[in-house]
């Protein structure tokens, strides 16, 4: 039995694989999260893509309930840059689900953003998992909004080197401004970036593991994992495929398997090659205020055997459903 009330969230993301991930890590353990809203963005693929893969996802995981609201397509300042290649052109290589029943909410995510935190009886966390474009439009319309955040735990952003850029990991170097909006906010940002992520590498073994839950949840994650297990390999030398945005997941459930620094952290707003880079004062050298949590380590078998124990509640969940009709 839990010990304390689920944790009243929101998660604003750009499924994606990883954001795939992310949100049935999150359906898995309703005892543990309440779910309030997914929020989503254009990112890895346009908002068309983006917005449908979260429903899927809701879909997927038995959960046609969740509320799903489409926000901006774009970045601040400039158009959408988004790399194929990764993904696949819907965001969901290696598999082909279903158009989804479900429908997006007509409420625009920054609208359902603010109004939900205005609120709120209890101030809620902010999972981010994608473009912080959303977020930071928000609070900008409205500050306010502010008061009532718990945390934001998000993922991007890296203390050495970047993966769209040599310089910037994707999530800032989409919107820079954004990222910006938001470690100028006054609220401490946790952040969970290429250094801790690149420790969580898949392998073919962890996927047998998921082949022999046996449940459709995780059959479809390990062809949709599968089929860019590759890409990480060639391009940055890793051992599998990295799951990025389910750390951020991870670190809510159980904070304790990773370790992190206060620190300040700066967004490169400029147009040179360092645009959109994370500059994370490790050793406190500017002698500045800390605006960050920042993770640098990750307790890597933790990680896998709490997702792999979330997939496999599934199958559990079908099992109870069928004895229940019998």
């Amino acid at each position: 039995m839990p010990t304390h009330a689920p944790l009243p969230l929101i998660l604003d993301c750009d499924p994606g694989i990883d954001d795939f991930v992310a949100i049935l890590m999150i359906l898995a353990a309703p005892e543990r999260i309440n779910l309030l809203g997914i929020t989503v963005s254009g990112g890895n693929v346009p908002l068309h893509h983006t917005s449908q893969n979260a429903l899927k996802a809701c879909e997927l995981a038995g959960r046609p309930d969740v509320k799903v609201y489409a926000g901006c397509p774009r970045p601040i300042l400039r158009e959408l840059v988004y790399e194929v290649e990764v993904y696949g052109e819907t965001g969901l290589k290696g598999v082909d689900l279903p158009t989804p029943q479900m429908s997006l909410q007509s409420t625009h995510a920054v609208d359902f953003l603010i109004d939900t935190l205005m609120t709120t009886p209890k101030k809620i966390t902010l999972a981010t998992t994608g473009p912080l474009t959303n977020i930071a439009v928000a609070i900008v319309r409205e500050p306010r909004i502010l008061d009532n955040i718990e945390q934001i735990v998000t993922m991007g952003g890296s203390i050495e080197l970047g993966n769209i850029t040599p310089a910037a990991e994707f999530n800032f170097y989409a919107d820079p401004e954004a990222a910006h909006v938001l470690y100028t906010s006054g609220k401490k940002i946790t952040t969970i970036g290429l250094d801790t992520t690149h420790q969580l590498v898949t392998s073919l073994d962890w996927f047998d593991r998921l082949d022999a839950l046996d449940n459709p949840v995780a059959h479809t994650l390990t062809l949709m994992l599968r089929a860019f297990y590759e890409y990480d390999m060639k391009h940055f030398g890793l051992t599998g495929g990295v799951l990025h945005d389910p750390s951020v997941i991870g670190y809510l459930l159980n904070p304790l398997l990773f370790k992190e620094k206060d620190v300040h952290v700066e967004i490169d707003t400029s147009f040179g090659i360092g645009r959109g880079r994370s500059i994370i004062d490790w050793w406190r050298k500017r002698g500045l205020p800390a605006n960050a949590h920042v993770v640098n380590e990750v307790d890597v078998k933790g990680f896998f055997d709490l997702l792999t124990d979330l997939l496999a509640s599934y199958g559990n969940k079908k099992q109870k459903a069928e004895g229940a009709l019998t």
